[in-house]
């Protein structure tokens, strides 16, 4: 029992559903349309993996017109993504079940107001705890 207790800790749920898609988002590089239910917040957007949102991150950087901004976002994140394969690749070798998945990340996250309505500044890279989700809809598998 404090085993189990101790992984839902850490990965913020223990809906199975939830975590299956979010492993094969991490694992096998799928991305699946979602709504989340956020602690009263509506967000809709593409699950995808740590990966690929740090390198959204970077490839959105390279836009800005602050190009020192740009490049310390750039390099920041390539760290990031760096250190979090190099976990990945770790936890593979000690060949763990733990599951250490903290976070959810959307690329082109909509915020959404209580009509159903997108709010300005959509379309948009976001990141939130999985432990914050109160509820979800998997839009493109309607």
């Amino acid at each position: 029992m404090a085993n189990k207790e101790k992984e839902n800790e850490q990965a913020g749920t223990d809906d199975a559903i939830v975590l299956m898609f979010l492993n094969l988002v991490e694992e096998d590089g799928i991305e699946v349309e979602v709504t989340l239910s956020v602690r009263g917040t509506i967000v809709s957007g593409t699950l995808i993996g740590a990966s690929a949102y740090y390198e959204g991150i970077t490839e959105s950087s390279k836009k800005l017109t602050d190009t020192t901004m740009s490049k310390i976002i750039s390099k920041k994140f390539g760290d990031l993504k760096e250190a979090y394969s190099k976990q990945k690749q770790d936890e593979a070798d000690k060949e763990s079940d733990e599951n250490t998945l903290t976070f959810i990340h959307l690329k082109d996250a909509k915020y959404l107001s209580t009509s159903g309505q997108p709010l300005p500044s959509n379309g948009t890279w976001w990141r939130g705890r999985i432990s914050s989700i109160d509820g979800f809809s998997f839009d493109s598998l309607v």
